[in-house]
């Protein structure tokens, strides 16, 4: 046995579960198949490939998986049955004498991005096979010919039961970063039934670079687990506009180094009282986290702040912006100010990494995983709907995972400005809050108040001070502020308390 047969194995036990109503990731199942040779985990399997080798898939092996399942799970699940479940329609002729379509393009996986392709590739492959099957998921389930591949998709039992040389029609499959994790273990599950089962898998993709597509795809295979894999090189070309597969050599060219765009902003957008104070501290640090949050423009909040930020972070590196997710009116990407707008879109953090980008944009209302913190020579910079510095820093922490990431977040968060605007019969002003690190250490527990009270004592300019200033001049009224930020509870304990104070006096 090799690693990459116990790999397809762990896909079958994974779906074998499904069935039992046991979900589990791929991860889990790659640590239960780790007990045919034997073994506690994936990453000693990885240690001992000799121990995979000298493995033979019979009771003795199936005993071991079958007492781990029956122990995690409470499964009564027999050696044999498993076994036999595992086995079945393993029989498969010699490697290289494909069943379906013998002379057809060689097994592998094929990439495109349009559907024209799919369905040329469909009926192209009918006419080759008379007719022959396709296991497809919503790319081409519509197809007369196709067989939906089910919820289990590529982790349906069934598929290994196929002949040689079948074509799997996967995706489409979204490309940002709230889908890269899901979509690399898909791609890979792809390349592990091509490489073992020797099946034509192709997948429709949806990104925002097509151009770096074959770069993105390699790169997510290859960088999806910590051990080596060569189940990279199943991925072996496109899915021609007329329905052809065909092979590219090499799959990924790699990425091109990235121009540097010098930032043409205006700095207007940042208030006064916190322009120089921000500057040096921006001036200051090549990597952390900067936030930026204002009270105007939901969908797009503090852009503005946002791009004349980049005017003061040139010399951090070039800089992009990252897709987080798909919207429904992708229109709404683009309404973005212009020096935001010009930068490369990408479709990860991953990805604008290992092109070489060192300011990455994200979108921390949006960001459901801690992907930004594993990089410590990277500046990242994001907005969000607030005006406090404590609620615009809490979003991204709330939003990293456990609270050991939490502490981990905070103490990656050099600078946090929060813009409250308010509109008044005299015109428009702004209020500033803004946090700046300096040399300061964040709390080392994991209480939201230690955090809070952090942020709150170490800013720079307090939204309260510049509100009162305001107030006292008579510049905005009350009923003006409130207007502004109706559901912010500090905003209305301040002015409570302000009441307050001028009937005692």
């Amino acid at each position: 046995m090799d690693i990459p047969q116990l790999k397809l194995l762990a896909g079958r036990v994974r779906g074998l579960l499904q069935q039992s109503a046991c979900l589990i990731g791929h991860s889990q199942a790659l640590d239960l198949i780790a007990a045919l040779p034997g073994l506690r985990n994936w990453p000693e399997v990885m240690a001992f490939p000799e121990r995979v080798a000298a493995c033979e898939l019979g009771t003795a092996a199936t005993s071991r998986l079958t007492y781990r399942i029956n122990k995690k799970f409470s499964l009564g699940v027999e050696p044999k049955e498993l076994l036999a479940s595992l086995t079945e329609g393993s029989a498969a002729p010699a490697r290289n004498v494909l069943q379906v379509w013998p002379g057809g393009p060689l097994p592998g996986v094929y990439v495109t991005t349009s559907d024209q392709a799919i369905n040329a590739l469909l009926a192209r492959y009918e006419e080759a096979t008379d007719g022959g099957l396709v296991y497809a998921e919503r790319a081409a389930n519509g197809w007369e010919g196709s067989i939906d591949l089910g919820e289990y998709g590529l982790w349906s039992s069934g598929i290994n039961r196929l002949q040689s040389g079948t074509l799997l029609v996967v995706g489409p499959l979204q490309l940002d970063q709230s889908t890269w994790k899901d979509a690399a273990e898909r791609v890979e599950m792809a390349c592990l039934h091509a490489l073992n089962s020797e099946h034509r898998v192709a997948i429709l993709m949806d990104t925002p670079t097509p151009d770096h597509l074959f770069d993105d795809l390699d790169l997510m295979v290859r960088t999806l687990r910590e051990d080596s894999s060569d189940a990279h090189t199943a991925l072996r070309g496109v899915v021609s506009e007329a329905g052809d597969l065909l092979e590219r050599h090499p799959f990924a060219d790699g990425y091109a180094k990235p121009a540097a765009i010098k930032t043409k902003a205006s700095l207007d957008a940042i208030p006064k009282s916190v322009l120089e104070p921000l500057r040096r501290e921006l001036a200051a640090h090549t990597s952390g986290m900067v936030l930026f949050g204002a009270t105007h423009d939901s969908e797009h909040a503090a852009y503005e702040q946002l791009a004349a930020a980049l005017a003061l972070t040139d010399h951090a590196g070039p800089a992009a912006r990252i897709m987080i997710r798909h919207r429904s009116t992708p229109a709404k990407d683009w309404m973005v100010p212009d020096p935001i707008k010009q930068l490369p879109f990408l479709p990860s953090i991953q990805s604008a990494y290992a092109q070489g980008f060192r300011r990455i944009l994200v979108d921390p209302l949006y960001s459901s995983d801690a992907a930004w913190l594993g990089y410590d020579d990277v500046l990242f910079m994001g907005t969000t709907f607030e005006h406090e510095v404590t609620n615009v820093a809490l979003t991204m922490v709330s939003r990293s995972g456990s609270r050991e990431s939490e502490v981990l977040a905070l103490q990656q968060i050099i600078a946090v400005l929060g813009v409250l605007r308010i509109e008044s019969k005299k015109g428009g002003c702004v209020v500033s809050d803004l946090f700046v690190r300096g040399t300061a250490q964040g709390p080392t527990g994991t209480r939201w108040e230690d955090f809070e009270d952090f942020l709150t004592s170490h800013r720079v300019v307090r939204w309260q001070d510049e509100l009162t200033a305001l107030l006292d001049a008579g510049v905005v009224s009350a009923t003006a502020v409130k207007g502004a930020m109706r559901r912010n509870t500090h905003l209305l304990e301040f002015l409570a308390a302000r009441r307050g104070a001028k009937k005692v006096s």
